[in-house]
């Protein structure tokens, strides 16, 4: 019984609207058969209905409907860019506040400031250039910890 209905469906799909009428048959054991002839037995003639029409405004409305589907997507993954990328700045700038509130710490603890020359002796700021040299640092923290 299944394989007649299953054969049916088989032959009901492959149906074109070439295809004038479809015979089902029973078979005198009952079993079910799908043919596009007249079988030898008892046969009633199944005339599939036609497919129906597509509206134009149907399809219209779909294409429309995907299309603002598709810019929804796109605003969307648009907005998760962007915030990945605030995101990622706002990292960058909190890292950046971190080393000039560091570098601020360390210049206002130490006493004297100085740098390397190239043959590796010290070579000590004068006051004015300290004085500078801290206002950079606290420039520096104004900029990246607002």
């Amino acid at each position: 019984m299944k394989s007649g209905w299953i054969a049916g469906m088989l032959l009901l799909s492959a149906w074109t609207p070439a295809a004038a009428e479809i015979y089902k048959c029973t078979s005198a054991g009952g079993e079910v058969q799908y043919s596009d002839k007249p079988c030898a037995g008892q046969a009633t003639i199944i005339k599939p209905a036609a497919a129906p029409d597509v509206d134009m405004h149907v399809t219209e409305r779909r294409q429309r409907t995907e299309k603002l589907l598709h810019a929804i997507e796109e605003e969307r993954a648009e907005g998760q860019r962007k915030e990945a990328k605030a995101e990622a700045e706002q990292l960058q700038r909190r890292k950046k506040c971190a080393r000039a509130r560091n570098r601020l710490t360390q210049l206002n603890a130490s006493g004297r400031l100085f740098r390397f020359t190239e043959d590796g002796n010290r070579e000590y700021f004068s006051e004015s250039e300290r004085v500078a040299i801290l206002e950079k640092a606290q420039v520096d923290v104004a900029h990246w910890c607002d």
